[in-house]
């Protein structure tokens, strides 16, 4: 849904001087009552109007009888009135000249078409008069700065506000709740909590782009259940990468019932994940899994550190601690940092003569009568500048271990020397010693070298972001006509014309067409029978492998033209192509997506490519890099490399396709509807992958 207002004129939108409650009620706990209570409690030096035509007071403030009659022009309204009363509630804004609205009613888009119907006329009332709206069904904004508190969750009760460097979006209102209390929980303060609801008309990327702008924020965390307009996810995302803001988001709807229940829940139908897995990942917003996550690893971006690669060096008190954040780091794709000579020498420096100078360092007891070995290690690692990343582990903590100094220290290295820190505690004692000094703390080793892993990750992706050229995620084009598919041989004409390596192939008509095509491509040949009413020629008899003379290939030829005349459908021919053989079958396919445009995909290929659902999609235009990480992804891939004397894919070349696919899909503006190459033969060694087999879909002038 296209923005009709500057980001920065929706961002004071949050920080209004005046706001009206209609609906107003005396009673704190009700949702009429409680932006009003929350406002007073934390210290809104706006104009707060209670509006009731039943009360002169509410709260100890002057209430109006109704909106006219508040004496200033609110900057925002709350509405908390039944959902039939709300499109006179938007009359009332529109004529007092609000800004804003915040509707907490619901009974709209996601009981059906009929609320979706009324959902439709409140935003066209609203546009009418320059009036956005938040919501309907939505829990709420809120300022913990300002203290423009305009949400009703019960949570601000159990956890004050306490302006911070977080911004919460979310589509859920309950979900805007569980991460703001997840965040205070751990003492790090918010400074924006917003439920968009419905989504009427301000989106969650509208507010992550509105957000972005401002330069206290250090993390941003974003709940979706459907993505409305990706374009402005995706100027949000580059607007943040720009000022190095993460966003960390949650996508619910993986799965089929996932995604119904999204339908129902939010009046919104999920996309396809796997789409929009990979919006995010190109964009370099960090997935992660719930609510809990979200505020979790939030911590590790706090701090602004950033590694340079993904080399960690693990330190614990505990053998079995060095154990599980090995193994830890390896599942999460990082690498334990092997010191050089002069590492170990600093190392063994510092550490007792029975520690062994390696990574891990297991400092073991002697941490309790000697607790400098702590902050000597630390800075003897510091010194040698291997490390990318520190993960720091302590089990168990109790009488005789200094946890005040142990945290002040790990603070301070990592201040001085920008190297991210994950610590991993069970305790909670200790694991607020060290958030007092803003090192994240995490409950298990797993969790922080996953989250030393998603920082790695984000930084890797937010330089490829920054580096590529801005890439909105462009709607499909309508286009006229009706979409046809190709037979093969066009098919493969028309990718071979896109600059794609198509098989050399020739379309044979005659037995002097045939005698010409085996002279010119030579031995081994399949033969196939073609027409463009038939996508699965090996049912019908209509393939012939391992063609190795002129004779085999004339007999082919007659079989097929017999096999075309007996099946009645149109006869398009009789390819002959070179047979190639390689180590892999890969499936390359593109289609026009109604949400994200241009999508290419890539899987383990061949009569299996459902089955085994092996594949990877890209937003089409994509890098090299990107292409390449796609296909590091396959599960297949891990065989791409030498394997018992045998050459590894060319990898780059497999990229290249695959980006000379998107580029040309992308430039056709809709006149190819999708490609289907399946299989493309991938060799080991130097050579490059062909495209054997191919079913174009086009309109018009390009069918």
């Amino acid at each position: 849904m296209a923005s009709h207002m500057q980001p920065d004129a929706l961002l004071q939108l949050l920080s209004p001087r005046s706001v009206a409650i209609l609906g107003a009620s005396d009673n704190a706990i009700k949702a009429g009552g409680r932006p009003i209570d929350y406002m007073r409690r934390h210290g809104f030096a706006g104009g707060i109007y209670p509006v009731n035509p039943n009360r002169a007071t509410i709260q100890g403030l002057p209430a109006f009888a109704e909106l006219a009659k508040v004496p200033e022009a609110p900057d925002v309204v709350v509405i908390s009135v039944a959902g039939q009363e709300v499109e006179g509630a938007i009359d009332q804004c529109l004529a007092v000249g609000a800004r804003a609205a915040v509707i907490y009613s619901s009974g709209f888009a996601e009981l059906g078409e009929e609320g979706a119907a009324q959902q439709r006329r409140l935003v066209e009332r609203a546009r009418a008069g320059g009036l956005r709206l938040f919501g309907p069904n939505t829990q709420g904004v809120a300022n913990f700065r300002s203290g423009a508190i305009l949400h009703f969750s019960t949570m601000i009760n159990e956890a004050p506000g306490l302006d911070g460097p977080v911004a919460v979006v979310s589509q859920s209102g309950a979900g805007s709740s569980i991460v703001y209390g997840g965040l205070r929980g751990m003492g790090v303060g918010v400074r924006y909590m917003v439920a968009t609801g419905n989504e009427a008309d301000i989106t969650a990327a509208e507010m992550l782009r509105a957000i972005a702008h401002d330069d206290d924020i250090r993390v941003m965390l974003l709940y979706i259940e459907s993505l409305k307009d990706p374009e402005v996810l995706a100027e949000a995302a580059r607007l943040a990468h720009e000022r190095d803001l993460p966003i960390l988001a949650v996508k619910a709807g993986r799965t089929r019932a996932g995604q119904l229940t999204a339908s129902s829940h939010t009046g919104a139908l999920a996309g396809e994940d796997a789409l929009a897995d990979a919006f995010l990942r190109q964009h370099g917003i960090v997935r992660v899994s719930d609510f809990r996550d979200l505020a979790q690893y939030s911590q590790i971006f706090l701090g602004g550190q950033r590694p340079r690669g993904r080399k960690v060096v693990a330190i614990s008190n505990s053998g079995a601690t060095c154990v599980l954040a090995a193994d830890a780091a390896e599942e999460r794709g990082l690498a334990l940092c092997e010191f050089d000579a002069p590492g170990v020498a600093a190392l063994r420096e510092v550490l007792p003569a029975y520690v062994s100078a390696r990574n891990p360092i297991d400092m073991t007891t002697a941490l309790l009568g000697q607790p400098q070995i702590y902050g000597r290690t630390l800075d003897a690692v510091a010194a040698q500048r291997q490390a990318d990343m520190i993960f720091v582990g302590f089990p168990i903590g109790g009488e005789g271990y200094d946890f005040d100094d142990f945290s002040a220290q790990t603070g301070r290295f990592a201040q001085q020397s920008g190297v991210p820190v994950a610590v991993a505690a069970n305790q909670d004692w200790v694991a607020q010693a060290f958030r007092k000094q803003g090192v994240p703390v995490f409950e298990s080793e797993g969790a922080a070298m996953r989250a030393l892993g998603m920082l790695a990750q984000y930084t890797q992706a937010r330089e490829a972001a920054l580096q590529g050229a801005p890439r909105a995620a462009a709607a499909a084009v309508p286009h006229a006509g009706e979409a046809r598919a190709l037979d093969e041989v066009h098919s493969l004409a028309l990718l071979a014309d896109a600059g794609l390596p198509a098989v050399a192939h020739r379309c044979c008509r005659d037995e002097r067409e045939v005698r010409r095509a085996v002279a010119e491509l030579g031995f081994p040949l399949v033969v196939k029978g073609v027409s463009s009413d038939l996508t699965h020629k090996s049912e019908h008899g209509l393939v012939r492998l391992n063609v190795n003379s002129e004779g085999e290939a004339l007999a082919a030829f007659a079989e097929m033209e017999a096999i075309l005349h007996r099946l009645g459908v149109r006869h398009g021919g009789v390819l002959l192509a070179r047979q190639h053989k390689g180590a892999f079958e890969l499936a390359v396919g593109a289609h026009l997506d109604a949400i994200y445009g241009p999508v290419v995909m890539v899987g383990h290929g061949g009569v299996l490519v459902e089955a085994l659902d092996d594949v990877q999609f890209l937003l089409a235009p994509f890098t090299v890099a990107q292409a390449r990480e796609a296909i590091g992804r396959l599960h297949i891939a891990r065989a791409f490399g030498p394997v018992r004397g045998m050459e590894a894919v060319d990898v780059d070349r497999l990229a290249a396709l695959l980006v000379r696919l998107g580029d040309w899909f992308a430039g056709a503006n809709g006149r190819v509807a999708s490609v289907d190459a399946n299989p493309v033969i991938v060799p080991r060694g130097d050579a490059a992958p062909v495209l054997v087999d191919a079913v174009v879909i086009a309109h018009g002038e390009a069918a």
